[in-house]
């Protein structure tokens, strides 16, 4: 007997349901599977930690919600203690097993991985880096959320010239997020009349600090921006104070995270640190008000501008997700984030299209209070 046609069209049909499943890698019918890799350890644990638990308390929010498209948001995340390298074999691992890549950090991980996401068509979303030469370079693949090295520099600059300090001074850690940087320092301060008078450089452990202190009391400038983190922005910061630097000290947002300065103490008083999220402090900011919600229900405390860019980066990751459709693939998870051209979280907007995945490009200034224990701004 011969097959009805249309026995043969359900076949048909099946069949091409099962291939887009087995396309679709990471989604089942229940779930869709993230891939994260991130400092957990090491110079910017405190970071890392904060994006990962604002992140995961608004998928945990959309999970009890029923998800997206019925298929819960699970992350599989691993530390790669901000070495590039770990993040690369990390990489190997989740690929096998995930549909995209979701908030991986650092400049040096995200251009190592960015190729590979490149490579292997895999959308990574919401990647946490500000290097500048990073930033300019296109990659299809890759789509950001927070600004840039570029424009907190910009800020930076713009604010210390305002105020008449045009005699500038940088520090800088060894890594990539250091030497870019550097050079887009070089490149503002220039532009904008000013003079670098001096640089150093130190290990991201803050060894050197001290020797870095002193080479810029030397130079005498009237500012120093500070491109490091935390562990090495805490150990200059100390050592400025205790060589009497009088110089205006500026530090980029993942230089100087809430818990760092509370390290600190009165020694962060009057540091002026770039911030790329809106304040936690005003809840008349509607996702503020909703972070504040979501993560005291996911049993955390301690709000903070870096689990807050976590939670924000998670809305990202969903609305791309719930724009890719109910049979998801990652071409079609590429096509929902170009679309996202003016995408507003709720006070606090991204925009994509296919030739700019740069994200906001927002910058406020702050001001360490007198205690260290939180930002003026």
């Amino acid at each position: 007997m011969g097959i009805s046609k249309q026995f043969r069209t359900v076949v048909v049909t099946a069949a091409a349901s099962t291939m887009a499943l087995v396309h679709a890698q990471g989604v089942t019918s229940n779930e869709v599977v993230l891939g994260q890799s991130v400092y957990l350890t090491g110079a910017l644990a405190e970071l890392g930690n904060d994006f990962t638990n604002g992140a995961n308390a608004y998928f945990r929010k959309i999970n009890d919600a029923g998800g997206v498209h019925g298929r819960k948001v699970r992350v599989v995340t691993r530390d790669d203690a901000y070495d590039p390298q770990r993040a690369l074999a990390n990489v190997r691992e989740l690929e096998k097993k995930v549909f995209a890549l979701f908030q991986f950090a650092g400049t040096g991980t995200v251009r190592e991985v960015s190729a590979v996401a490149a490579a292997r068509q895999i959308p990574l979303v919401a990647a946490v880096a500000t290097g500048p030469r990073l930033r300019a370079e296109h990659n299809p693949y890759t789509w950001y959320v927070r600004a840039g090295s570029t424009e907190e520099l910009e800020a930076i600059v713009n604010h210390l010239m305002t105020v008449g300090n045009k005699r500038v001074a940088t520090v800088h850690v060894d890594a990539p997020y250091g030497t870019e940087g550097l050079e887009a320092v070089q490149a503002i301060v220039a532009r904008k009349g000013g003079h670098l008078v001096a640089s150093a450089v130190m290990k991201t452990t803050g060894e050197g600090a001290d020797q870095a202190a002193r080479e810029l009391l030397a130079a005498g400038p009237q500012a120093v921006v500070m491109i490091t983190v935390p562990a090495a922005s805490k150990a200059f910061i100390s050592a400025a104070k205790q060589v009497r630097l009088r110089s205006t000290l500026y530090s980029l947002n993942a230089g100087l995270p809430i818990g760092a300065m509370r390290d600190l103490g009165q020694h962060a008083h009057g540091v002026i640190v770039t911030q790329v999220m809106p304040s936690i402090e005003r809840q008349a900011i509607p996702v503020v008000r909703e972070y504040r919600q979501d993560y005291l229900a996911a049993g955390h405390t301690g709000f903070s501008s870096a689990s807050l860019e976590g939670y924000i980066n998670a809305m990202v990751m969903v609305e791309a997700l719930r724009r890719a459709g109910s049979n998801p693939t990652r071409p079609a998870l590429a096509r929902a984030l170009d679309s996202m051209d003016s995408y507003d979280v709720g006070g606090f907007k991204v925009q994509y299209s296919n030739a700019d995945h740069g994200g906001s490009r927002a910058v406020e200034l702050s001001i360490g209070s007198v205690n260290g224990e939180k930002f003026i701004y």
